[in-house]
């Protein structure tokens, strides 16, 4: 059956980045420059068995799914660790973000796995409600695997990246498909069709326009990948090559590099940026200080008997001062309560402010009432 590989498009794009492949039987690691140059399908050697791979900053990662195994490396080739988690049940694909590690487990395990991005702490079966995942790809907000249904309907799946919202059949595709290898970009999720010979692409918001015959004459292609120039990248298994367009679908280049022996090439992982890195962090504004609240508990009602009037309030905030004023007067420091005598009669407005140890100021909390005139 042929393997997956998703990639991560990651937030490092030095100048000449470069394009990885695996080769299954021949346990190497290939490279060359993103324009196609300069390839070399021995980058990295001794591996055992490479299905499919994910780059990120300082590291390149690959399933081997006969091991059960989850190796890394240096970006530069060293650093070789063909045991960097174990375990795993067939891992058929991977994919990375900043802090985690994700990939696909199919036979038997049916589940997407994850792990720490330093491999620690293994959640094999992280997401259990898959079918026969055949390929993971990552973004900001998500994890997608396409499930492998012969002879049956076949989906692309969806979930958070904390595995919450388990949508199996985010996206049912048409026809007769067996789709294996994933990769997203902003808009768009794209699939291989291996024994379709095709690439196929569907836009991943809304789960919408799945069309499986975006890219044709393919051969075998195990492994989808994007780059930060507008292009999609996978490897054909069946010629040994890497194919490239742009991701229109048009400028369709099958061999744009020779990357090995036919029936040996599986998975690629572009080392650069599918989109634009997210703007730096801007710290949110400090806020204003809190201001404390003044109230008034008791005091006159509308209308005095006599012409003395007593006010009781309070703040919300310990340790606060309090400012009085009566009608026009000026405000004075007070406390409660605060008592004002030989009223003359007519409307007075009673005001009180607390004032904060640090100097910040309520609004006012007011009262009027009414002084009657002798007799009334």
């Amino acid at each position: 059956m042929f393997v997956a590989v998703a990639v991560l498009l990651v937030l490092a794009a030095p100048a000449g980045a470069f394009i990885y492949w695996g080769n299954i039987n021949q346990g190497t690691i290939g490279r060359a420059q993103n324009d196609g140059s300069s390839a070399n399908p021995g980058f990295i050697t001794g591996l055992g068995s490479v299905h499919s791979l994910a780059v990120d900053a300082g590291h390149v990662y690959w399933a081997n799914e006969k091991a059960g195994t989850i190796g890394r490396a240096n970006i530069d080739g060293t650093g070789v660790d063909t045991n960097f988690i174990t375990g795993i049940e067939a891992p058929t694909g991977v994919a990375v973000t900043a802090s985690s590690i994700y990939w696909s487990a199919g036979i038997s395990s049916h589940a997407i796995g994850r792990a720490k991005i330093d491999g620690t702490s293994p959640q094999y079966a992280f997401i259990a409600a898959v079918d026969n995942p055949c390929g993971v790809a990552v973004d900001s907000g998500h994890v997608y695997w396409d499930e492998v249904q012969v002879g049956m309907p076949a989906y692309l799946g969806r979930a958070g990246l904390d595995g919450s919202n388990v949508e199996p059949t985010f996206i049912e595709l048409p026809g007769f498909n067996i789709p294996c290898g994933a990769a997203v970009d902003s808009a768009n999720i794209f699939w291989g069709d291996p024994l379709g010979g095709r690439i196929g692409r569907a836009n991943k918001v809304t789960g919408t326009g799945a069309d499986p015959n975006y890219i044709g004459e393919a051969s075998g292609p195990c492994g989808i990948a994007r780059d930060s120039s507008t292009h999609i990248l996978w490897a054909n298994h069946g010629t040994g090559t890497i194919g490239r367009a742009n991701a229109d679908g048009t400028g369709v280049d099958q061999s744009f590099i020779a990357a090995g022996s036919p029936e040996q090439i599986c998975g690629i992982a572009v080392d650069d940026l599918s989109s634009p890195p997210p703007p730096p962090a801007v710290p949110p504004p400090t806020p204003s200080p809190a201001k404390p609240r003044a109230s008034i508990s008791s005091g006159p009602g509308k209308k005095l008997d006599q012409d003395i009037a007593t006010f009781a309030f309070k703040a919300d905030e310990k340790g606060t001062t309090f400012r009085c004023r009566l009608d026009s007067k000026k405000p004075v420091k007070c406390k409660s309560p605060k008592t004002y005598k030989h009223l003359k009669p007519g409307r007075h407005t009673f005001r009180v402010w607390a004032v904060d140890a640090a100097g910040d100021e309520s609004t006012p909390a007011k009262r009027s009432f009414k002084v009657p005139r002798a007799g009334r």
